[in-house]
């Protein structure tokens, strides 16, 4: 076999599909014998969680979040099964281990995190309705391609379009460029984060402004020397310079920096804060989900010190950004770096809006604050 460098580089074979529906039959695994029990997983009434995975000629198989795994019980058609049991409510991780090695077990949900496929699992939390896929009007998520010169090769993004986009062909939208976290890529606010149903059940509601949401890959891979090496440092060059002005040709999209924001969690947090005090004659809203301007602020390598000073002049930063979000857990480490922000915002005199929700770094507490930044932002249109 002899395969040209165009096909070995062509970035098509690196694209990964994530199916919908839940996994069912057929499944052909010990020639199909198993049935529905192919599903890998069930979460009960009472947040335990009963896994499964096929590993007949393992010796030991280990389960669950990485703090307490739990060891499965061999049965007899050589499945591993056991119940786990989540102290919370969320998207958690769900760990295998087969004979001392981390596996991806194919009969569980796979999702994308800390750099690679990883298994979860969603412990339904009551208090978060909002996440739910109802009988409303449903928006559109669709892949684009663009190319970058910041980057050197074409990337991708996601863009949700409102409930009617299709339909009205006259109507101009905001737009917020959401951003996700560290060691994840431009599918998982909608894959995880499920921003694209928070979003149509706040539209049926009629609790928020219609707007597009563009989700790139912060997690940049510069071409240098041929060679593609991981360095965000040029991101938020990458989304004004490439990916703003491939969506305003586009998408009917209004123009105007009061009608753009920017937002994110974790890793796309301190991004967002970067970006919006940098560029505030760009974007009119932020919104910092379990990040912070403070540590920048306080030496990071990432800080430039004409950014940091956006913040001394209040009274221009209070009219050219609003709102100004942030949201943390409040099981989060850094919490007390979240407060000492909030100190340093209002001796500045910045019109900051926080807001603590119950949670760790993780998806329970990044999906709460969207909800409610998403009704807060471009209400002055």
């Amino acid at each position: 076999m002899n395969i040209p460098e165009q096909f070995l580089t062509n970035q098509t074979f690196d694209s990964r599909a994530i199916g919908f529906n839940r996994q069912l039959l057929p499944t052909m695994i010990n020639g199909g014998k198993h049935g529905e029990t192919n599903i890998g997983y069930k979460v009960m009434a009472d947040g335990k969680v009963w896994v499964s995975l096929y590993g007949p000629t393992a010796k030991e198989v280990k389960a669950g979040p990485p703090e307490n795994l739990v060891s499965l019980t061999l049965e007899e058609d050589g499945m591993w099964t056991g119940t786990i049991q989540y102290e919370d409510p969320g998207l958690k991780q769900l760990i295998f281990y087969v004979d001392g090695v981390r596996v991806v077990n194919p009969l569980a949900p796979i999702g994308y995190g800390w750099g690679y496929g990883i298994n979860y699992i969603e412990v339904p939390d009551p208090e978060q309705d909002y996440i739910l896929i109802k009988d409303v009007p449903h928006g559109t998520v669709s892949q684009e391609y663009f190319y970058s010169g910041i980057t050197g090769e074409y990337e991708c993004c996601y863009v949700y379009t409102p409930p009617g986009y299709r339909d009205d062909l006259e109507t101009k939208y905001p737009v917020l460029y959401l951003q996700h976290g560290g060691g994840e890529n431009e599918a998982c606010w909608t894959h995880l984060g499920k921003v694209n149903f928070i979003m149509d059940n706040l539209l049926a509601e009629g609790r928020a402004v219609p707007f597009i949401i563009v989700m790139n890959n912060a997690m940049m891979q510069v071409n240098t020397d041929g060679e593609p090496r991981l360095d965000n440092s040029r991101f938020n060059d990458m989304v004004i310079i490439d990916c703003i002005p491939f969506i305003e040709s586009h998408y009917r999209v209004i123009s105007d920096k009061k009608a753009r924001a920017v937002a994110g969690l974790s890793m796309g947090s301190l991004l967002s804060g970067e970006m919006i005090m940098a560029h505030y004659d760009v974007f009119g809203s932020a919104g910092l989900f379990t990040g912070y301007t403070y540590p920048v602020i306080k030496g990071s390598s990432r800080s430039q010190a004409d950014q940091l000073k956006a913040l001394d002049d209040a009274e221009k930063f209070n009219r050219e950004v609003d709102p100004f979000f942030g949201a943390i857990g409040d099981h989060e480490v850094s919490l007390p770096l979240f407060e000492k922000e909030r100190e340093y915002c209002k001796a500045k005199g910045i019109n900051y809006i926080q807001k603590i929700y119950p949670g760790y770094h993780e998806w329970r507490v990044w999906r709460a604050a969207f909800h409610d930044y998403a009704q807060l932002v471009f209400r002055a249109l």
